[in-house]
């Protein structure tokens, strides 16, 4: 275990190393492989850090909040704060980038917390510990893959789960989608098709919404598929992260389908115990309000997570708003139809096919918040004028 928690953080370094180094300028190179040496090795400690926190167990709630403070004070602290530390000759760089992953690094270990106080795993081995922090595959944008399927595939391989000649297909899907099919895709997303100073007939504006969807799919789901059978080949079995979700009838349905590890994680860590602590709180009558709450809470904190700024929050509350009235329409629905009228409307295929249909139409509209910033957003709006 030793040897494989050495492997992972010499590939973690170089992936680190190679990752950065675009717009440094030759002659800096070398002072950048010093720099980005030490912050990596900055952030190696600040993981350790967090090991000591668990085997010492001080307090219960500091090892849970550790990590996301951790990532709180290197991506969300104002750039005037951070950027100070950055040498001058690549301070175009900003000071996250030198903590590759960090905001999956957070939800791992945080998880693993959960999961070792509720003893779904034991405490792990220093170097079993970093083997799994590190995990190359999933080191950069996931999986948010739990340490009790990492640590099942250490102690007992299946080769049913994980086998050899389906990691290599999904590797070989996984560069289809984020080598070929992605770049396609890329032609018509809103840098893509829209950002090339000249005017746009409105019609231009649906098909970069569409195509950035069909990009962010290609390229999210390519790079899991790739890391889900890197890590298979490896013998580690890694989480499912898409399960057909474009094929959905609702956005309760869908995010339960779409980054699946991370809607995982909010359930389990977020909404599970805030709408039961809520209904304990109000009531059992106000359960449908507190579930709403929660469910507003919960995306707001995933569009935050997703970056830093106003447009990401309005993301969170554009997907917050879409799941609370699924919600509330689905309890309308099942009190004015009954049991078994609920069941046929469900079954009608109409209903579905224009249901699905005004789901993607939604998530996908709501991307344009996560693409782009608020200045982006009107240089967007700015380019549809007359022609």
């Amino acid at each position: 275990m030793p040897a494989f928690a050495a492997v992972n953080l010499v590939f973690a370094l170089a992936v680190c190393l190679s990752r950065g180094t675009y717009g440094v300028r030759l002659h800096d190179v070398k002072q950048y492989f010093i720099f980005s040496t030490l912050m990596f090795g900055l952030y190696v400690l600040l993981v350790a850090v967090q090991y000591l926190l668990l085997q010492k167990r001080l307090g219960s709630w500091f090892p849970l909040f550790f990590p996301l403070l951790m990532l709180a004070l290197v991506k969300y602290v104002p750039g005037q704060f951070t950027q100070n530390f950055v040498p001058a000759p690549f301070s175009n760089k900003v000071f996250a980038d030198f903590f590759l992953g960090l905001s999956y690094m957070a939800f791992r270990l945080t998880y693993m917390v959960h999961e070792i106080r509720n003893e779904i795993v034991p405490m792990p081995s220093f170097a079993e510990y970093l083997s799994f922090a590190f995990f190359v595959p999933t080191l950069s944008i996931g999986p948010i893959n739990p340490y009790s399927a990492f640590h099942n595939s250490l102690v007992a391989p299946d080769r049913t789960i994980t086998p050899v000649g389906r990691s290599w297909q999904r590797i070989l899907i996984g560069l289809t989608k984020y080598v070929f099919l992605g770049n396609l895709a890329n032609q018509l997303t809103y840098d893509g098709l829209l950002a090339d100073g000249l005017p746009h007939h409105w019609i231009d504006f649906p098909i970069a919404v569409a195509g950035y969807c069909a990009y962010l799919y290609l390229n999210f789901s390519g790079f899991c598929d790739l890391a889900i059978g890197v890590s298979g080949l490896l013998g580690i079995h890694v989480h499912e992260n898409f399960d057909r979700p474009f094929s959905k009838r609702n956005l309760q349905e869908f995010w339960a389908h779409w980054h699946m590890t991370l809607t995982n994680y909010m359930r389990d860590m977020v909404f599970v115990p805030l709408s039961k602590s809520l209904v304990r709180r109000f009531g059992p009558a106000s359960a449908p309000h507190c579930i709403a709450l929660a469910i507003v809470i919960v995306f707001v904190l995933m569009g935050i997570w997703h970056g830093a700024g106003l447009s990401f929050v309005i993301y969170g509350l554009w997907h917050a708003v879409g799941v609370v009235t699924v919600h509330y329409y689905t309890l309308f629905l099942k009190k004015r139809l009954g049991k078994v009228r609920y069941a046929k409307y469900r079954e009608n295929r109409v209903i579905y096919h224009i249901a699905n249909a005004i789901t993607l139409a939604y998530f996908a509209l709501g991307l344009i918040f996560v693409t782009n910033s608020m200045r982006g957003l009107r240089l967007i709006f700015h380019a549809f004028r007359p022609m």
